[in-house]
């Protein structure tokens, strides 16, 4: 199975603020120094700006990001299906896979985006990973993206930039293209990525273990 420790250090740049994030920010930048180098200088000035920020800042920032009018959610069932049915039916299996995998949610839900990059960085099912990978966390990280077309060097885009560099080599979608998402569903105009009820996604994550 390939190694996918580093979604660990990418899950932490989305934790809410706290004495903790100069130590992330390193690892993060290290990381992107020695996978991503184009990357590294811009973000290097990126996270120096930031860190004149106070930690109430920073929490503020974050805050008018992912909750208060937010740009976008951290919830990737939510900015896959809304409050459609489908959320639910990830979030059963996605309980399933974090207690797995020994890995403790805290107060958020299993499709927060830091549990679920810990859950990659963790699992050692490759057909779940590639799935997770693929299916579900690609398409969410491109559409949040699309949020941030008014707030073109916003700092948590930036980062989601990379986190989306780093899906696209990890998670080709051998054997899932069935599953990839319409460009339609990227062009801004919708709310959420599947905006149908109908719509038709991998149930039970692999299809595989569908018919095991």
């Amino acid at each position: 199975m390939k190694n996918l420790n580093h979604y660990q250090i990418l899950a932490n740049m989305f934790r809410y603020p706290d004495e903790h994030n100069v130590g992330y920010s390193e690892a993060f930048l290290k990381l992107c120094t020695r996978e991503f180098p184009e990357k590294a200088n811009s973000l290097k000035q990126l996270f120096i700006n930031h860190s004149l920020l106070t930690i109430r800042e920073q929490q503020e920032y974050y805050l008018k990001t992912f909750d208060v009018q937010a740009i976008c959610y951290l919830d990737i069932g939510y900015v896959l299906f809304g409050e459609d049915y489908k959320r639910a039916q990830l979030l059963v299996n996605l309980q399933s896979e974090h207690k797995k995998n020994g890995i403790d949610c805290g107060s958020e839900l299993g499709d927060h985006l830091p549990n679920l990059l810990t859950l990659l960085s963790k699992t050692t099912d490759p057909d779940f990973a590639d799935e997770l990978g693929f299916i579900i966390t690609t398409p969410a990280i491109r559409f949040m993206l699309t949020r941030f077309k008014n707030n073109p060097t916003h700092y948590y885009k930036e980062i989601l930039e990379v986190l989306y560099l780093f899906l696209q080599r990890d998670f080709d979608g051998k054997g899932l293209l069935e599953y990839a998402m319409s460009e339609e569903a990227f062009n801004g105009d919708k709310d959420f990525v599947m905006s149908s009820p109908k719509s038709v996604i991998c149930d039970t994550f692999c299809h595989k273990h569908k018919t095991s």
